[in-house]
């Protein structure tokens, strides 16, 4: 459809410019809508960042939320020329004494030797076996020493053998050597020439390439140590130099036989300085979180500006959220009965304006008091204690929520019957049945005690009740809430930025409403005024008649 124009030649009146101007006044409802958008998007925004900070919070929190990735030690040798160690988890503090026999070595043998690379070894067959599996090694009439050394190689059945060639003068045109060095250490990887299978065996105008003309020049065999002291007169072998298996969470890196009554004393202790570090990390990520909500909900009174999320109830729900296991007791955890049950006892407090402080020196007494009560009131999952020497608490699964429970057992004659399970803050009529199974009482699977099991053990009859704790460390509570705020299905966070958008789309079907309307008006308005333009061409046409008809 062509676009009309309003020149407004033949009136000397500007209607383009009028036509502007009244689609502009008309554009207030557009304005507002888009004003509003505008507003949305920078919600949407707000939000998708705090979301970032939140998963920064979470993979911090996530680095303290078990007593395993807590519970880190460092480890020195005394002598490092002979042997070095690393440690991971499952390692205990203390020292160790080692005492090294021998290394682990591979398998070296190297042949006598030929006149050159280029040297025929002559159509045949070359047999070795090595970690079990004989290889089959066929030359032809036009193999080298070369060509053999690419074919053992190439091989692609080859089960862990390098070939090569060493280069000295023995004398005798024994210049070249064949060498077979097994990839692997330890005294089951020898490399075995097999004399019966090898038709290479210097007949026939073949080489001789049989045990014979081999010498091994170093043997497979195993690592031997002895550590602290065990076994007395015996040694503890293994195939590699790198020992991870006989003191836990511990590796053991040998470099070199010891002497004669020589030790290396290997030191394992905590590793404070890593955890510092990993509860700074946390600290930072924490009120990198509060400090963005507290920036995006302020009022600015110089500026008279209001942050874009203020007024917003998501950003009071998350800062609540990973507030509450900071400020609170930790689940489970009993004044008196554990060495720590508040954040602030190991020096984590937040101060009147939100924000987390970590006090290096309480947290040097704690540790200093209680290392292993410090760690669990970070890191505890699901461990356990009872006030009852008869009902004792066993274990709890993923799906237990921790707390703290009243337990309820029935015997006769020494026989666990029945039993039940509630709340420690629930009334009396909130006892559950719970399942027995031989001698042990186990949640109901559809309450908050599912799979918290707890022994019971009475030689009589009559009804004993205990109080079981099911602890939970309060970083484990501040991860699990953090997970529900970002969960990808009802997450709060992910809630209100789905809010956001469907705000955005609605808006956005408003606009292109208001925009069509505004298309249609600016057509009305050309054409309104192309037909002005007209009338008063057509009059201004037939004054003119009427006046040269009156002049005659």
């Amino acid at each position: 459809m062509p676009t009309i124009t309003l020149p407004g030649l033949q009136t000397g009146i500007d209607t383009q410019l009028i036509v502007q101007q009244l689609v502009a006044a008309s554009r207030g409802p557009l304005e507002q809508l888009q004003a509003r958008r505008s507003n949305w998007e920078s919600k949407q925004a707000a939000f998708a960042t705090l979301q970032t900070r939140l998963e920064s919070l979470r993979s911090a929190v996530d680095a303290i939320r078990t007593t395993s990735s807590l519970r880190a030690y460092t480890a020195a040798s005394n002598n490092t020329e002979r042997l070095t160690v690393a440690v991971g988890t499952g390692a205990s503090e203390g020292a160790h004494e080692i005492e090294i026999n021998q290394l682990a070595a591979a398998e070296r043998q190297v042949h006598a030797g030929l006149a050159g690379l280029d040297t025929l070894v002559g159509e045949g067959v070359l047999a070795y076996t090595y970690n079990g599996e004989t290889r089959i090694i066929q030359t032809t009439d036009e193999t080298t020493l070369e060509a053999l050394r690419d074919l053992i190689n190439n091989d692609g059945g080859n089960p862990g053998v390098t070939a090569s060639i060493l280069r000295y003068d023995a004398g005798g045109d024994q210049v070249y050597h064949l060498v077979l060095s097994g990839n692997d250490t330890g005294a089951d990887y020898a490399v075995t020439l097999e004399d019966a299978q090898t038709t290479l065996d210097g007949t026939g105008g073949t080489v001789d390439l049989r045990t014979s003309t081999f010498t091994e020049t170093q043997s497979a065999r195993d690592a031997q140590v002895r550590v602290d002291g065990y076994p007395s007169g015996a040694w503890i072998s293994r195939s590699t130099n790198s020992i991870s298996d006989i003191l836990p969470g511990v590796t053991l890196n040998l470099h070199a036989p010891t002497g004669d009554d020589e030790t290396v004393r290997i030191s394992l202790s905590r590793d404070t300085e890593g955890l510092k570090t990993k509860i700074s990390a946390f600290t930072s990520a924490y009120n990198s979180v509060v400090g963005y909500i507290r920036q995006k909900t302020a009022y600015d009174a110089a500026t008279n500006t209001a942050g874009v999320l203020m007024g917003e109830f998501t950003p009071n729900t998350v800062h609540r959220a990973i507030r509450l296991p900071l400020i609170e007791a930790a689940e489970g955890f009993l004044d008196g009965a554990d060495a720590f049950t508040l954040a602030g006892q190991v020096g984590l407090s937040i101060d009147r304006y939100g924000t987390l402080e970590f006090d290096e020196g309480t947290f040097n007494e704690a540790i200093g008091e209680n290392y292993l009560g410090l760690l669990g009131l970070f890191g505890a999952n699901r461990t356990g204690a009872s006030d009852s020497d008869i009902l004792r608490f066993y274990g709890a699964g993923s799906p237990t929520e921790p707390g703290t429970y009243d337990v309820r057992a029935v015997f006769e004659s020494g026989v666990l019957v029945s039993a039940q399970i509630k709340g420690a803050d629930e009334g009396q009529d909130a006892w559950r049945d719970a399942t027995v199974q031989a001698g042990v009482i186990i949640g109901d699977a559809n309450h908050p005690e599912a799979f918290l099991q707890v022994t019971a053990s009475y030689a009589g009859t009559g009804t004993v009740e205990a109080e079981v704790r099911v602890r939970q460390g309060f970083a484990g509570r501040l991860y699990d809430a953090i997970d529900d705020l970002l969960d990808a299905t009802d997450g709060a966070v992910t809630l209100v930025k789905d809010r956001c958008q469907s705000a955005i789309d609605t808006i956005d079907d408003h606009i292109e409403r208001q925009q069509a309307r505004l298309t249609r008006l600016e057509a009305s308005l050309r054409d309104r005024f192309a037909r002005l333009e007209r009338t008063l061409t057509m009059i201004e046409a037939q004054r003119g008649a009427l006046a040269m008809w009156f002049s005659e």
